[in-house]
């Protein structure tokens, strides 16, 4: 854990970080905007079997066979870029907190090209009919037809309203992440720092398609005594393996004028620690 700190120090504001987490965000975004257009696309198949021809043309041929490289190249670009800027840009802040940026621009990329590709949907050549160009036949819509006619409005209108609320979330979140911030950054000149004992560490795991289980990070139970005596436990979150500590000390940051309060408790895992150590509720 030493060596990743000190290696963390060295890295921090590198502008050299900055500009590959630059890059990586662009090309994360250009990804969410090929995803959004292949499923406009495929959505668009689905709405054409449901209010047109049963028969596929030249169009939706090539169509089909571009839906697939969209969505796949849309999908890993989205993961690997969006990975690499996480990454990038925590070494050039020094592990200091991120603040939601990537996952809701990443949201109205996707709903821009959902929207984009929706322009190009074609009316229906026969309104409130299915034509079957193949066999004559027409048959009347189902109870969905009529809302697949206006699925170039409500389609990426949704999206839209999706990506609006991951921005309200992400609004929310980078508030409470700037408030924490000035609180610990407040408390490491006016509060307290006592030694605490790590005495629950509760890990996280995830499993992957061939059931292995992996360590993603851990909830960990501290508890500390506050300067009139009073035994407090607070529970933080850590991040990753490296992360995870074992049971023992821990340092604890505080109000020593309002120790009950959470929010105002910060707790570091490693001696001597740096502003970005320290965690709070925000995880």
């Amino acid at each position: 854990m030493a060596a990743r700190r000190a290696k963390r120090v060295q890295r921090a504001g590198r502008p050299g970080f900055l500009i590959g987490a630059l890059i990586a965000g662009a090309v994360q975004l250009v990804a969410a905007f090929g995803f959004g257009v292949g499923a406009g696309m495929l959505f668009d198949e689905i709405r054409g079997s449901s209010i047109d021809s049963s028969g596929p043309g030249l169009e939706s041929v090539l169509g089909m066979a571009t839906i697939p490289v969209l969505m796949m190249g849309g999908l890993l670009g989205l993961f690997i870029a969006g990975a690499t800027a996480r990454y990038l840009v925590d070494a050039y802040r020094g592990g200091e907190k991120q603040p939601a940026l990537q996952t809701p621009l990443a949201f109205w990329a996707f709903a821009g090209g959902v929207a984009l590709d929706a322009r190009s949907w074609n009316a229906p050549l026969t309104g409130g009919e299915t034509f079957d160009p193949v066999f004559n036949g027409n048959e009347s819509w189902s109870g969905s037809g009529g809302v697949m006619d206006h699925a170039d409005i409500w389609f990426p209108a949704l999206f839209a309203v999706i990506a609006l609320l991951v921005t309200l979330f992400a609004i929310r979140h980078n508030r409470r992440l700037r408030q924490q911030v000035a609180e610990r950054n407040r408390l490491l000149a006016e509060g307290r720092k006592v030694t605490g004992q790590i005495t629950d560490v509760t890990v996280r795991t995830s499993t992957n398609d061939d059931g292995h289980h992996s360590i993603v990070g851990a909830e960990v139970i501290v508890k500390f005594t506050d300067l009139q005596g009073t035994d407090r436990w607070v529970t933080r979150t850590v991040q990753g393996r490296e992360a995870v500590p074992s049971l023992g000390e821990a340092l604890v940051l505080f109000d020593p004028l309002r120790p009950d309060v959470v929010d105002a408790i910060f707790v570091a895992f490693v001696p001597d620690p740096l502003p970005g150590d320290w965690i709070g509720t925000v995880a």
